[in-house]
């Protein structure tokens, strides 16, 4: 029988958030993985192994798993493809004093998966900073500094200003960011206004194209073809499972410069820049590198990975049925008439949110869901991100449990309503 959250014992986990609280600031090296949005002594807080769809946390609670480690291991926990070709390269080494011949058979494996369309590609080890590079090639092209931000780009100086706020000083961002980095995420037109006006000194803009209407999309990236300003996409967390071709693939939208990250290697470290020239060939004079961007087991992993991309006859596997999800849970959101949510986002990944609160880890509803879901053996932080690994079994209980929490949430809504008209309210 199901133990239920009540019965649930965490003491191994608290114990070790206590312990993590006071010696790793935030309790997680990773923003996304720190325990402040979750939940403790509901939630997991701290994984001991994973395993396909499913992980055990530290009290030897099994969950399933709806977040897929920021949705890095698009094909599963532990995949047993891509962990042979891991054990395989450990026995031949890691890191070497000269490049991995790894890194030239990754490099031609993913441009041929984008068919040909840029003529070559620079590895690292993080999505920021491939984003950083390609705009800093963008500025040793035009020659000019400034440069559109339109959501969150990873954690550094012209990214973060815009993202958290604008706020400079209490980020320990230099004021005079403000000279350099134009925040706007209000649609097409407001940016096409600001090009009009401000193009003659714009590098480049930087888009998550999931986040856009197609068209919507298409007008920007025209505009600034005209406009000769550069087009860097920032696919780094939704590329790997919107398409075998990414985004840009799925909306035949291309952008000058192209930056893939999560999920490539199935949870290990590691990102890539792809474009043509003149971009490209100016990454080796802006000195772009990093010291671990060669390293052979991440690129093991990253050509197990393209062959199983390259024999899946629909990538990702479920998207068909997580966008059928989707459909059922906004009828029902209809039906219920829950005006105050929305759904959001892609079979890469969706949410439900209350559109008024601007910040989605304080909205209550996304308390509510989580921890109903985790009374159900459930993990999300409030995103769905599914895997190759998660079954159509998998998928119908996520959606009953969430469809759960949407009457249950209505019937709260439903009671205090009725409370409030009887306190003349």
């Amino acid at each position: 029988m199901k133990e239920t959250i009540e019965q649930m014992n965490f003491t191994r986990s608290l114990e070790w958030l206590e312990q993590a609280s006071v010696i790793i600031p935030g309790g997680c090296s990773t923003l996304a993985k720190s325990p402040d949005r979750l939940f403790p002594g509901y939630t997991a807080l701290c994984c001991a192994e994973a395993k396909g769809s499913q992980f055990t946390d530290l009290d030897g609670h099994v969950w399933l798993d709806c977040e897929m480690a920021m949705g890095t291991v698009p094909w599963g926990h532990a995949r047993a493809e891509v962990n042979d070709a891991i054990i395989q390269q450990l026995a031949k080494g890691i890191s070497f004093s000269t490049a991995s011949d790894l890194e030239l058979e990754a490099a031609k494996l993913l441009l041929k998966r984008f068919g040909g369309r840029y003529k070559s590609l620079k590895f690292a080890k993080g999505g920021a900073d491939v984003v950083s590079a390609a705009v800093r090639a963008a500025r040793a092209y035009s020659g000019k500094s400034k440069v559109i931000a339109t959501a969150y780009h990873g954690w550094h100086d012209w990214s973060s200003y815009g993202y958290y706020g604008q706020e400079a000083a209490a980020l320990g961002i230099p004021s005079n960011i403000r000279e350099t980095t134009s925040w706007v995420n209000s649609g097409a037109n407001a940016i096409m206004d600001l090009l009009a006006s401000e193009a003659g000194d714009m590098a480049c803009i930087v888009l998550c194209p999931n986040e856009w209407e197609k068209e919507e999309l298409r007008k920007v990236v025209t505009d600034c073809n005209h406009r000769k300003v550069t087009v860097i996409f920032d696919e780094v967390t939704s590329g790997i499972r919107m398409g075998k071709q990414a985004t840009a693939g799925e909306f035949d939208i291309w952008p000058d410069i192209l930056c893939l990250s999560k999920g490539m290697a199935n949870g290990l470290p590691l990102a890539v820049i792809m474009g043509g020239d003149p971009w490209m060939s100016l990454l080796a004079d802006i000195k772009f590198s990093s010291a671990h961007a060669s390293e052979a087991i991440a690129f093991a992993a990253l050509i197990a990975c393209e062959e199983l991309m390259e024999q899946a006859p629909v990538w990702p596997s479920w998207r068909d049925n997580t966008a059928s999800m989707m459909k059922q849970l906004k009828e029902l959101m209809v039906s219920l008439g829950l005006h105050d949510l929305e759904l959001q986002g892609t079979y890469a990944s969706f949410c439900i949110r209350q559109p008024s609160k601007s910040y989605f880890y304080q909205d209550p509803f996304r308390e509510f869901l989580v921890k109903h879901l985790a009374s159900d053996g459930i993990f999300s932080k409030g995103y769905f991100v599914f895997s190759d690994c998660h079954t159509i079994d998998d998928l119908e209980r996520v959606q009953m449990s969430i469809e759960s929490a949407l009457r249950l949430w209505n019937e709260a809504n439903v009671l205090l309503a009725n409370d409030q008209r009887r306190n003349g309210r």
